[in-house]
């Protein structure tokens, strides 16, 4: 059980019960007392709280209070999360609200319905304890009225998760009976344009704040079903990221000049006045296209997107050997547990976890999944070793045979994957921070770049021949395809590196600041008293002294900082709360590709492309919106890089060297159609079929996986097959 992480583990072994299958029996190594129904009893057991078992009368203080923190930080971590919720259910219905619809109120109890105006609020309290009061027959046959549907309609289960899907069901119970259900017509007509006019009104709010922050125009590409290729557009700021619409780009993709021309007009139909910087990838066609537009449009910037660069650094690193020899061989082992489902099953028994970590980015999610094979080393191991291995079919064959070696007597594997993991993490790190929406990540990308090189040569010891290769990759993505004054100006304006003791004087650094205050900054005489306020900023006087406290900074955002502290130099403040608000990725334009496979499927080809216009407007803001929330609400030792969402096409999941008539169904499964879950925690339900939940289950409260060495799969056709609880 090494890897569990609950502390109560190192305080209480699981046993073995005869007759007792189907429970988790614990037993305390203070007073050796064995608890029933998980390792939350444990907890319970060993904090002294007087819940589903009795205290332990020998553990000792420290240890008591170890467990009641935790107790206390899970109990915390639940409120925000529902919190979470919450915000994301009533962002569902404030739009409605304001227009008195009878959605009222979902956080007040009691404010509901179209009849609340005509109940007094006691008797309002009684109406809701009769309803509570309703036997669990009456939901159960309610709850299957709700199943129907899903079934009969091949609706994946993960949208019970929506949070529309709940604020549906209260609305519905609010009405009361009589509701007259939306018909089809009204659906695809006066319904769907109300719901794209709340949805624009949603935007509306977050344009309102573009013209203090400037905007970011993210751009990235996708083919759809039918082969088109379809651009993507966004309008990113720190209040939100709004998607602005989806254009048929097949005949220009490969054309810089006609690129440059719609890259163009998305700029006029935004407000060249608002747009700062142009974000794209950095293939050769928009690159052409970016600096064409920089010629016309001369207040703004094209910047390729960090984290595609930094994903190019890091393939670029894995064709290094000791990094080639790690992949190669942990993708071989991931492959053949993936492929085959008795084995994938016999794997989650041991690790109770998944090898897959997903990340928005193909290296992110190669060294995510190192980083957990490594962690699962013993209880890969152990697996090899079992007797339930021993016995199956797969370790007589040639390929179990070789994944057996890997893990058990290939000494070099592991070691190539530590060293592999040391010398990519702090990349890792910035990608990390490039993904993350918590904080604008362009006043952190140059500081971030360099701190990483030099974490590398600590890592390797500080000898140059150790470190050389792995920095001349990095130097040859960051110098020559990423870095822009854009950059370097952002680095010279965040007070974290500003008032830090080692930052960066370099002449570079400089001129970057001057080249973005003259293109940003128009006004002569203002762009003069910016400069002038420079050494204010620079030698904390005025306001800034009272900002210089690292707490202070560490606390706020550096474009926070500057509204805050920055009174003094109010021609530099606005250019520095642009300059820090911008994104440094167009990564959201990728995480939601999802979105056009559901609307763009062969059954509504034949929508007029105006109504799909409107579905799409409305589905991506929405998740957009919700993503924001999210996102807004992750704790500092949250992982923004780790997705729910990994097509089952993955390199880590399938293998085209497996022959189909290696599947032998009356034990392992080769099946492919797990859930796909995506980031807003429900499935794209255009993907039921070829997507992979390895969503991270660190839970040690939940039962473990029922192991049956008889398992047959269910067909990989099956439109309702979600999870595979194996």
């Amino acid at each position: 059980m090494s890897n569990r992480k609950d502390p109560a583990w190192k305080y209480g072994v699981e046993v073995e019960m005869d007759g007792h299958k189907g429970y988790k029996y614990l037993q305390c190594k203070f007073c050796d007392k064995i608890l029933k129904g998980g390792v939350y009893r444990m907890k319970e057991h060993l904090a002294g709280i007087h819940g589903n078992a009795a205290p332990c009368g020998k553990v000792t203080p420290e240890v008591r209070d170890e467990i009641k923190t935790y107790l206390e930080k899970i109990e915390s971590a639940k409120k925000r999360t529902q919190l979470t919720r919450e915000e994301m259910i009533d962002k569902c219905v404030t739009l409605n609200s304001q227009k008195g619809s009878s959605s009222g109120s979902v956080t007040q109890r009691g404010i509901r319905g179209p009849m609340d105006r005509f109940l007094e609020k006691d008797s309002m309290d009684v109406v809701a304890g009769s309803k509570q009061g309703l036997d669990k027959d009456a939901r159960e046959n309610t709850c299957m009225d709700i199943v129907r549907f899903f079934y009969e309609n091949g609706l994946a289960f993960n949208v019970a998760n929506s949070p529309s899907f709940t604020n549906m069901l209260r609305s519905v119970g609010n009405y009361g009976r009589g509701l007259k259900g939306p018909t089809a017509h009204e659906l695809s007509t006066t319904l769907l344009m109300a719901e794209e006019a709340n949805t624009q009104s949603i935007v509306a709010e977050v344009k309102k704040t573009w013209i203090q922050t400037g905007v970011s125009i993210m751009s990235d590409g996708w083919k759809d079903m039918r082969g088109r290729q379809l651009l993507n557009f966004l309008v990113n700021n720190p209040y939100g990221t709004v998607f602005l619409k989806s254009v048929d780009a097949s005949d220009v993709v490969k054309d810089a000049t006609l690129l440059f021309e719609l890259l163009d007009s998305v700029v006029e139909e935004v407000g060249e006045d608002l747009v700062i910087q142009v974000v794209t990838d950095n293939a050769s066609n928009y690159k052409k296209a970016g600096e064409m537009l920089m010629k016309k449009r001369t207040r703004l910037w094209w910047t390729p997107c960090a984290a595609h660069c930094i994903d190019l650094i890091l393939e670029k690193i894995g064709s290094l050997p000791q990094h080639e020899n790690a992949l190669r061989k942990a993708k071989k082992v991931s492959n053949f547990i993936y492929n085959h489902g008795w084995v994938l099953a016999l794997m989650r028994k041991h690790t109770k976890k998944e090898l897959v970590r997903a990340a928005p980015t193909r290296f992110a999610t190669a060294y995510l999944t190192l980083d957990r094979m490594l962690s699962l080393k013993q209880p890969l191991e152990q697996m090899f070793t079992s007797k339930e291995w021993d016995d199956c079919s797969w370790a007589k064959k040639a390929d179990g045979r070789e994944i057996k070696k890997i893990i058990l007597r290939d000494g070099s594997f592991w070691s190539s994957m530590y060293y592999a993991l040391k010398t990519t993490r702090p990349l890792v790190n910035v990608l990390r921070m490039t993904d993350s929406e918590k904080l604008p990540g362009m006043g952190f990308i140059c500081g971030s770049m360099d701190k990483a090189k030099e974490e590398i040569a600590e890592i390797l010891g500080n000898e140059e021949g150790a470190y050389k290769e792995i920095w001349k990759i990095i130097d040859d993505k960051w110098e020559f395809q990423l870095h822009r004054h854009l950059h370097a100006a952002a680095y010279y304006l965040n007070p974290r590196f500003q008032y830090s003791d080692n930052f960066s004087t370099h002449r570079e650094i400089k001129i970057g600041l001057m080249v973005c205050m003259e293109k940003l900054i128009p006004n002569e005489e203002d762009r003069l008293q910016a400069n002038i306020q420079l050494q204010l900023f620079q030698n904390k006087k005025g306001l800034f002294a009272y900002g210089r406290q690292q707490t202070v900074i560490d606390k706020l955002s550096p474009s926070d900082w500057w509204t805050t502290y920055g009174d003094d130099a109010p021609e530099l403040m606005g250019f520095a709360v642009k300059v820090l608000s911008l994104t440094c990725s167009s990564s959201a334009c990728e995480r939601n590709w999802s979105t056009f496979n559901l609307i763009h499927t062969k059954k509504r080809n034949r929508l007029k492309t105006t109504k799909l216009n409107s579905l799409v407007y409305i589905m991506y803001n929405r998740r957009l919106q919700h993503k924001f929330i999210k996102r807004q609400a992750l704790k500092d030792d949250d992982d923004p890089l780790v997705s729910e969402d990994v097509p089952s096409d993955d390199e880590w999941l399938v293998t085209e060297d497996v022959p189909s008539a290696d599947v032998d169904m009356s034990q392992p499964n080769k099946g492919k159609a797990l859930q796909r879950v995506d980031e807003d925690g429900w499935d794209d339900i255009s993907n039921r079929n070829d997507s992979l939940d390895i969503s991270d289950d660190d839970d040690d409260d939940g039962g473990d996986y029922s192991f049956d060495p008889h398992f047959k799969p269910l067909d990989t056709n099956d439109t309702l097959w979600d999870t595979l609880d194996i």
